[in-house]
């Protein structure tokens, strides 16, 4: 683990295939990753100023990137340069409503370098039953694709330090 910045070159994205198994994909853009908490006006018109009540949050992500179907490859190891599988076979499998399992998804940010264990980590790294992430969209516009992933109720998404399994 490194300490220091990063940049974009340095991000990987990983999400379970239909069989489990985990995936890196070609992507160009990941959308802003975290918690993002809704709010609900609790201000009467005699307030000073507004007041707000913290509603639950969501963590849904976003991707896009080049369009391929590569062969799957495997997730590659702490400290290794990635072999990324074509997102077509992947996200075909998975989109809903045809599938319905929790899929294990995570970001991971290398810090000065390739992702090695300790660097962050946000999502669910390893899925349940009762936990993981659904992917709700997959649309193909010419060379690109976008794909849109939203946490089953339920699921704890976090920041970690762990590799995708």
């Amino acid at each position: 683990m490194a300490t220091g910045r990063t940049t974009s070159k340095w991000t990987r994205f990983g999400v379970d295939d239909s069989a489990g198994t985990a995936r890196e994909l070609l992507v160009d853009s990941i959308s802003g990753v975290g918690f993002s908490f809704g709010a609900i006006d609790l201000s009467a018109y005699s307030d000073a100023v507004q007041g707000f009540l913290a509603s639950h949050p969501t963590a849904e992500i976003e991707i896009s990137g080049p369009f391929s179907n590569l062969a799957a490859a495997a997730f590659a190891a702490s400290g290794l340069a990635p072999t990324p599988s074509g997102p077509h076979g992947v996200l075909s499998g998975i989109t809903t409503p045809t599938f319905t399992t929790p899929l294990a998804l995570a970001v991971h940010y290398g810090i000065r370098g390739y992702w090695a264990t300790g660097d962050p980590v946000f999502g669910i790294v390893t899925a349940s039953a009762t936990e993981g992430y659904l992917c709700y969209s997959y649309v193909v516009s010419g060379e690109k694709y976008t794909a849109s992933f939203k946490p089953i109720p339920g699921s704890n998404p976090a920041w970690g330090s762990a590799i995708i399994s």
